[in-house]
């Protein structure tokens, strides 16, 4: 495991392209550097003179609750720090209601930070922030072009993937870990402590969230006929997902030897697909697709037993929940990064597989026991029952 502050981590690309741009980036970092202060609007300072700042980072469901981690501990170790945080308008719902967050700007329109809406960007350069943390580790180049555009004095960034000349103060990393642990050690950084706080995500559900959540449940009329497992099939991933015919095997064997109920979830657009894969199924199934909003959707999981889904956004959902989360990692990325950062996960992937193309990933899942998955399925609800009996 390498830990880095401004050293270029070789191991942290897949492509020997990407791993010349990032060294030949370190070569010209003092003309990155000199560049980057002529754009900036005031000069670098302590943390604890910092009163403004702006997150910054991926915008996908996964990659902000990774961070809601740690938030709580950034808002304390720089209470005289306001902190915006930059995202979708979809993504803010999560952040919605975050005690450590003063403000949620839904600004981007894409995936990358850079990505704004009209006339955002000068927004942006208005609010004259002290200070940006560029929390991506995927792709970190857009964060850091942003944040030198709007002229932000301090920022911090990860630099093992290169660019250090943009960054200001490089935070540590330890690569690899669980991505969820990247921002963890950013935070225990400026804060000055050790980075040993555990890595549950937290949403904050309002008292309408929590009503439609209670009036789905109703509605369906789960609850009745044994502990309820909801299943996800869906992820946004293009590669390294599991078929969703193991996990609809799954739940046969699972439920040839136990009695629960099933609950199929997505979102509008699986609507379809989900139907068509119940009617796989040798018993009924409800099906939730898109009827929910993000707050509410996890509410709804803290109901059920357990989860069973695939590398996707229900995974950290579920987690948050602080429900067993039965995940099949996605086995086209790094298994560090994607494997287990809750205690109540369980990766149902083996420990030594990782970067598969579709093929690899395809024959790998039929060698994994459908009747071993399924023990774990059983192993989960029963564990879920004795916590409901404690």
């Amino acid at each position: 495991m390498a830990d880095s502050r401004a050293d270029v981590v070789d191991a942290a690309f897949r492509t020997r392209r990407k791993r010349w741009l990032a060294h030949t980036s370190e070569l010209v970092a003092p003309l990155l550097r000199t560049g980057a202060t002529l754009a900036v609007h005031g000069a670098e300072s302590d943390p604890s003179t910092w009163r403004t700042g702006l997150i910054l980072g991926h915008n996908h469901i996964g990659d902000v609750l990774w961070r809601t981690c740690s938030l709580p501990n950034l808002a304390e170790a720089l209470p005289q720090c306001r902190w915006s945080y930059l995202t979708t308008r979809f993504s803010a719902e999560l952040l919605a209601g975050n005690p450590s967050v003063a403000e949620v700007l839904p600004w981007n329109v894409g995936e990358n930070s850079w990505e704004l809406g009209e006339r955002r960007f000068g927004d942006l350069r208005r609010r004259g922030f002290d200070v940006a943390l560029c929390t991506n580790t995927v792709r970190h180049y857009p964060d850091l072009a942003l944040v030198v555009a709007l002229g932000i004095p301090n920022r911090v960034g990860f630099s093992y993937k290169g660019l250090s000349g943009l960054i200001t103060r490089p935070a540590p990393i330890r690569f690899p870990s669980p991505y969820a642990a990247y921002f963890r050690g950013m935070v225990a950084d400026l804060a000055g402590r050790a980075p040993d706080w555990a890595l549950q995500p937290q949403v904050y559900p309002t008292t309408e969230d929590v009503t439609e959540a209670v009036q789905m449940w109703t509605d369906l009329g789960l609850g009745s006929n044994g502990p309820v497992v909801a299943c996800s099939l869906t992820a946004r991933q293009a590669s390294g997902n599991w078929p969703s015919s193991h996990f609809l095997a799954v739940l046969e064997a699972a439920r040839s030897q136990t009695e629960f109920e099933v609950v199929l979830c997505g979102a509008a657009s699986d609507s379809e697909f989900l139907s068509a894969a119940a009617r796989e199924l040798s018993f009924p199934t409800r099906i939730i697709a898109g009827a929910l909003g993000l707050r509410a959707f996890s509410t709804f999981l803290s109901r059920c037993a357990a989860l069973l889904t695939l590398d996707s956004g229900p995974r950290h959902l579920g987690n948050a929940a602080r429900i067993p989360v039965l995940f099949a990692r996605n086995l086209w990325q790094s298994r560090v990064e994607t494997g287990k950062y809750c205690e109540s996960e369980i990766d149902l992937a083996p420990p030594h597989l990782e970067y598969l193309s579709d093929a690899q990933t395809r024959q790998a899942v039929a060698e994994i026991p459908v009747s071993a998955t399924a023990e774990r399925l059983i192993e989960a609800l029963v564990g879920a029952d004795a916590g409901l009996r404690g």
